[in-house]
């Protein structure tokens, strides 16, 4: 019976077993690569990201504000501040048990600070930001807050024709009949002593 062929080398360049096996050990990462991509098989898990849990929309505020109210509640107080002249709407809503402010641009959270906690200069207030719009007049706002302790227009070339409002409980800045500023981190009115 014929022997399988083979190729057969002069005795001087045959390799040894040594040789075939050290051959075999040098190809075998490349083969087991190119055969990693062949046929069916598993992507890698990604990497798990921490999905922000969609707080259902409060009418007034945007996404980012809905979902702070959602963690956090609603402020202890707020400062707004429009643009009369545009839409431009910023606000800073300070949380004294948190320890932090957060400010938003016209609805969009933007920025944190450390804020101290000034509970017992300035009670946590009953208002909400979106009691308060740019088209709010100071008639609507006296209906919403009740009359007013205080009213002074000031008329300087910083601040023309505008009209500082002092309620209960926060202070109104108006231009004519258009809404500029909202703060409510007002100090309650002391009592006289008897």
């Amino acid at each position: 019976m014929r022997k399988p062929w083979r190729m057969r080398l002069p005795r001087r360049q045959r390799a040894g077993p040594g040789a075939v096996l050290a051959a075999a050990l040098v190809a075998l990462p490349f083969l087991l690569s190119a055969l990693a991509g062949c046929g069916e098989q598993e992507l890698p898990t990604p990497p798990q990201v921490e999905e922000e849990t969609a707080a259902a929309n409060i009418p007034g505020l945007s996404a980012d504000q809905s979902r702070t109210v959602d963690r956090y509640g609603y402020p202890d107080h707020f400062f707004i501040s429009i643009d009369p002249e545009g839409s431009e709407r910023i606000e800073t809503w300070v949380y004294f048990e948190h320890g932090k402010a957060l400010d938003f641009d016209n609805g969009r959270l933007f920025g944190e600070e450390p804020a101290a906690d000034e509970s017992e200069k300035y009670p946590p207030t009953d208002l909400r930001p979106q009691d308060f719009d740019l088209l709010m007049t100071p008639g609507e706002a006296t209906a919403l807050l009740g009359d007013p302790l205080y009213t002074h227009a000031v008329q300087d070339s910083l601040m023309p024709e505008n009209t500082i409002v002092i309620y209960d409980g926060v202070i109104l800045l108006y231009r004519g009949e258009r809404l500029m500023g909202v703060d409510t981190q007002v100090a309650p009115p002391g009592l006289n002593a008897p």
